[in-house]
């Protein structure tokens, strides 16, 4: 859309003979009104709870105003005139309003299609004061041009303002009515008890021939009459005819920063910023663009959905950003308690093990529930999959919704890619049956499986958890422990619950706020995760059995972990925290009930010291030092063999190292000021003043699973001061902070009961979604709502759903990620300081493999015979993407070969550079474009770079990166004109990126290292050298004497055995013909040929053939580079039987 045609469209906007558009007859916004409203003439009022979205009825922009009513005693007071269709509804739509938050408050309605003709409406403003004395300044606008300026207010309960603006027309089929308060008198009210948009042509005949420039051609008809705090009163008559209606002339309406009898003057008159849609022009005559337009006019929308939610992203720091994704629903509100949770209904994240960008979250949309009849088929939870590229735009790839659930809690992921998450679900036969009150009723909790490569669904969600019913007939039934609608004591312990998955023991774990009867507690339990279906007849015992196609029933594991207490008991719990180690292999737990926090460790493995043996009553750590007690729990991590814990204690937000025999190694307050929770509309904290829950920990710079510890280990703390601020710093693994605090109230905002995940790159994510709070009553203005968030679903038992919608529900979800820094830069390679560092990685994906050499093809080494064992480790894939998967986690896999389940992942240095013709088999290279350009001096593997002789290794010769694989330290290197090469630690994550100008000329035995040089690149002769043969002095010169066949190659593996040779001038390949050209005088010419290729190539004293000339009896063998010293690298993936090649 060009700025041109915008102002032609807005100059003749109103001058048009035709104005019979096909908009809507009439629409009606009853001011602060929490529900709609059907007055006696049949008209639906729509309440003012309702955001705008391109699909609704209409809404509110910005911010979300306020209610406000004021009848004033028994004796109710009106105000003293009122439109006459009013009368009788006088009661519902004149006896409260709709007031700012902030200084102004918009509204926008949904009128026709966009792209329909033109529609002409008048506008009604009315509003009755309720409070005070009136005198609150503010101008009316509409579609962005000013239709009264300085109105004023009245006298509380006098006299209800009435305005008409005629003649309006529809802007991309809308219209929208903005009133903007002057801060400067009472603070800057805005407030409106009714507005009403009437189709209608009045006024628009005195308009014709008037061009308003931007503007457009309104008059009014008002009733606006000053007078002394004469109240009204109830039952009394309606004043209106007593009052003579005042008018305006049609005149133009223009933008705040235009004037003039046709909008002619000011920087702004002919500046089109897509007012008021997409911007809005300032002073200097520049557009200022919102709502997610770009332009030099605004002119460019974003790609706005259904619900007005359009994808951006907030670099905040180096190391913090937010994106905003749109979801395919609503996101619900948790029942009933919206003050406890600090956020919508929980948004759990976990991020996959293998790919460096992958974070799956789960989240409930929002629908209606607990309809007596439903029989289970309520609610809808999701599992979403989420990218986030490195400091770039979040991704939402694909969503997978199970319908008949409720709520979603915990989530995590097994080794293999498989997704679980508490969901769920509503069972009427349930609730009726609990006799101690419907908060306290169970609901079915089970786990919600999905692949998280395919995204299907992986079988039938099971329960986790006991069969309610009032006599334990069979195991596992019973109410000790039940999982309750909206018990506020168990829910303020432990959200919707968490779930834990134990890898070495392929354990499920659940822990949650219970409820036994009418007491609070928890319960744990704990399923294998190919655990057996209960059997029919145990099934038959049930009372008020579930179908088994909607949640199918298991059998629990048993364990020392188990006892009677821990799967159901009234404890009264009132905070919990847990988290698997790895090298442990057992659960961590924290919680606390009357006394202080205490420390566990469930028992899926031998518990040590102070945390043996394992029971709910036995093996447990208070985390107590001197006179300061833990007062809640919040998060652990693994460090090292020990753990790394945060808690809320009397002195403040504690970092504290808890060693794996139960002795606490280090207490460190980080900050004494502890936010409360709160409880009351306006912030208030709770009764108990008990502390808010906002601490979270989380590992940094390295994936959670390495478990790293020590000095160098990092570790993102965030907690929330009373003040209500937020906070993020890092520490290293002994609680020390090792970074400045950064105040990110602002920007972000994490909600209670929900972990931070970390990716296997080391960067920590959460997920979440809020309201801003626009006047600052809880942050700055503008900032992320951190005391009220978002709305609770209401609980109404005489309702037909006992749960009805979220008021003010979005779509729009808020990921948070943090980055880590650069790693510490010590090296086994050298004793010298590395002065140059960054931060920069790239990470890995499946979509950076690319077939070998087309399908049907085995991969292979240097030529087609080459295929040695030692060039990869044998694992089962159930799929290709399984066996990309298993690459990914592997950091110097080059690439994979699949067949019948059996997947090779390849770590040969010098990559995979043939392949043989093999049907049924697939070959795949994991490499950056370009990698070709690599060579594996010395063979590359165990080789550290050094640079004119292997004592050479000046910290000058390079600039040192993470990167978390050979694939992301390559990547680097080709991004950077001057990189020479690089050397890769794996264990380290480190790459060097070597820039000295002579390159690499020598390498180092160094056990865990590689060094690759980067040769000069090919170029073309002529063209980009595609479809052209190659030849000597003419296009006819084409000796055979030239050059040396290579048969049954790739052009990447013709490449190689070109800059192999010390000799070589330059290649020509054709369906795995390669020609190595050594002619004397080069390539001169070339001829066109379809489906040839002719590259020139110049030797550098970097290359291969020059670093290697002892080798050169090998040049006729192509690219047979590993002479001396490479050891094949053996990863710790075991061998599995499978298929063989031929």
């Amino acid at each position: 859309m060009s700025a041109s045609w915008l102002l032609c469209l807005l100059v003749a906007s109103n001058t048009s003979l035709s104005r019979a558009g096909p908009g809507l007859a009439w629409v009606g916004i009853n001011g602060g009104f929490s529900e709609d409203y059907l007055d006696n003439k049949g008209r639906l009022w729509h309440h003012t709870k309702d955001p705008w979205t391109p699909s609704n009825w209409g809404g509110w922009l910005g911010s979300e105003p306020r209610d406000y009513s004021n009848a004033w005693g028994t004796v109710r007071m009106k105000c003293k005139n009122w439109p006459p269709d009013y009368d009788e509804d006088y009661e519902a739509l004149l006896h409260h309003y709709s007031i700012e938050t902030g200084n102004n408050q918009t509204f926008r309605v949904n009128l026709q299609d966009p792209t329909e003709t033109v529609s002409y409406y008048t506008v009604k403003y009315n509003f009755c004061e309720k409070q005070w004395h009136g005198g609150g300044k503010m101008d009316i606008l509409i579609n962005g041009k000013v239709v009264k300026k300085d109105y004023i207010t009245k006298c509380h309960h006098t006299r209800t303002d009435i305005y008409h603006f005629k003649c309006v027309p529809t802007l991309a089929g809308m219209i929208e009515v903005s009133i903007q308060g002057d801060p400067s008198v009472k603070g800057g009210q805005a407030r409106f008890s009714t507005l009403e948009f009437e189709k209608s042509q009045d006024g628009c005949g005195d308009c014709d021939g008037l061009l308003c420039g931007k503007g457009f051609c309104s008059s009014s008809t008002f009733y606006d009459v000053s007078s002394k705090c004469d109240f009204g009163n109830e039952g009394m008559v309606n004043e209106f005819e007593l009052e003579e209606a005042q008018s305006t002339a049609p005149a133009c309406a223009c933008d705040q920063n235009v004037n003039g009898h046709q909008c002619e003057l000011g920087a702004c008159a002919t500046v089109a910023c897509n007012e008021p849609l997409g911007g809005f022009c300032v002073e200097n005559g520049q557009c200022h663009c919102i709502e997610g337009h770009s332009g030099t006019h605004c002119e460019v929308a974003p790609d706005v959905d259904k619900f007005g939610c359009y994808s951006r992203h907030e670099e905040v720091s180096d190391y913090l950003a937010v994106s905003t994704i749109c979801m395919p629903e609503l996101i619900a509100g948790p029942a009933r308690h919206g003050h406890i949770f600090r956020g919508p209904s929980p948004m759990n994240a976990v991020a996959d093990r293998i790919q460096a960008d992958t974070v799956y979250f789960s989240w409930t949309a929002d629908y209606e529930y607990g309809k007596r009849d439903a029989m289970g088929g309520e609610g809808r939870v999701y599992v979403s999959k989420l990218r986030t590229p490195w400091k770039q735009q979040a991704i939402l790839e694909e969503n997978l919704a199970f319908d008949g659930f409720a709520r979603a809690g915990g989530i995590d992921v097994t080794e293999d890619g498989i997704v679980g998450t508490l969901c769920a679900k509503y069972w009427h036969p349930w609730v009726e049956n609990t006799g101690k009150g419907t908060s306290n009723a169970a609901m079915v909790l089970a786990v919600c499986e999905v692949n998280g490569t395919s995204m299907k669904p992986h079988r039938t969600p099971w329960q986790i958890g006991k069969q309610y019913q009032a006599d334990a007939t069979v195991p596992n039934t019973g109410i000790w422990g039940s999982f309750p609608l909206s018990a506020w004591f168990a829910q303020r312990s432990a959200g919707y619950g968490y779930l834990v998955y134990s890898a070495a023991h392929q354990l499920w774990t659940a822990w949650y706020g219970a409820t036994v009867g009418s007491h609070t507690g928890f319960a744990m339990h704990t399923y294998h995760r190919g655990a057996p279906g209960v059997s029919e007849e145990e099934y038959k015992e049930y009372v008020h059995p579930v179908p088994r196609d909607q949640v199918e029933p298991r059998k629990e594991a048993s364990g020392p972990w188990r006892d009677h207490h821990r799967t159901g008991t009234g404890d009264h719990q009132a905070s919990a925290a847990m988290r698997y180690h790895p090298k442990l292999q057992d659960i961590g737990l924290q919680k606390h009930t009357h006394g202080a926090v205490y420390m566990q460790q469930y028992g899926l493995s031998t518990p040590k010291g102070a945390f043996a043996p394992p029971g709910h009553k036995t093996g447990r750590l208070e985390l107590v030092v001197g006179n300061d007690t833990g007062l809640q729990a919040n998060a652990l991590r693994p460090c090292g063999e020990d753990w790394l814990v945060a808690i809320i204690a009397t002195s403040g937000n504690v970092c504290a190292k808890i060693s794996q025999l139960g002795e606490i190694i280090t207490w460190r307050v980080v900050e004494a000021s502890v936010g409360k929770m709160p409880c009351g509309s306006n912030g208030g904290n709770c009764g108990d003043q008990a502390p808010g829950r906002m601490l979270r920990l989380a590992n940094l710079g390295s994936p959670e699973q390495e478990a790293r510890c020590g000095p160098d280990a990092r570790f993102l703390l965030g907690f929330e001061k009373e003040d209500r601020s937020r906070w993020l710093v890092e520490l290293d693994g002994d609680c020390n902070e090792v970074s400045e605090r950064m105040d990110v109230t602002r920007h972000t905002h994490w909600p209670l009961y929900q972990d931070w995940t970390t990716t296997s790159e080391g960067a920590v994510v959460w997920v979440s979604s809020w309201h801003v709070d626009a006047d600052g009553r809880f942050g700055p203005p503008g900032s992320p709502n951190g005391v009220w968030p978002y709305s609770p679903k209401p609980q109404n038992e005489e309702a037909e759903h006992l749960f009805g919608l979220t008021p003010g529900a979005t779509n729009v979800a808020k990921v948070t990620v943090y980055y880590p820094r650069t790693m510490p830069s010590s090296s086994t390679t050298t004793t010298l300081a590395v002065s140059t560092s960054t931060s920069v990685t790239i990470p890995p994906d499946v979509n950076d493999f690319f077939p070998a050499e087309g399908l049907d093809r085995a991969c292979r080494g240097a030529n087609i015979q080459d295929n040695s064992a030692s060039y990869y480790s044998v694992v089962t894939a159930s799929s290709l993407q399984e066996c990309q998967r298993a690459c990914i986690g592997v950091p110097l896999c080059t690439g994979v070969e699949y067949s019948s389940g059996r997947c090779e992942v390849w770590t040969r240095p010098g990559g995979i550079r043939a392949t043989k013709a093999l049907k049924g088999f697939s070959c795949l290279r994991y490499e950056p474009p370009g990698a070709f350009a690599f060579s594996a001096p010395d063979g590359g593997f165990g080789r550290a770079c050094r640079g004119a002789d292997s004592t050479d290794n000046s910290a000058s010769y390079m600039v040192v990166a993470t990167a978390g694989s050979l694939f992301e330290c390559k990547a680097l290197c080709l991004k950077n004109p001057d990189c020479k090469g690089i050397e890769f630690g794996s264990h380290m994550r480190r790459c060097e990126l070597w820039t000295r100008a002579e390159g690499i000329q020598a390498t180092e035995a160094v056990s865990g290292f590689t060094c690759l040089t980067r040769l000069t690149p090919f170029r073309a002769l002529t063209g980009d050298g595609n479809n052209q043969a190659c030849r000597g002095a003419h296009k006819s010169d084409n000796s055979g004497a030239y050059y040396t066949v290579v048969p049954d190659v790739s052009l990447d593996a013709c490449m190689w055995s070109c800059v192999m040779r010390a000799d070589c001038k330059g290649i020509e390949f054709s369906s795995g013909r390669c020609e190595v050209w050594t002619r004397p005088g080069g390539i001169e010419a070339t001829l066109p040929l379809t489906g040839f290729t002719c590259m020139l190539y110049t030797q550098t004293a970097s290359s291969p053939a020059a670093l290697n000339t002892k080798s050169r009896r090998q040049h006729f063998l192509g690219p047979a580079f590993l002479q001396k010293t490479w050891k094949p690298f053996r990863t710790a993936l075991p061998p599995q039987a499978g298929g063989t090649e031929l």
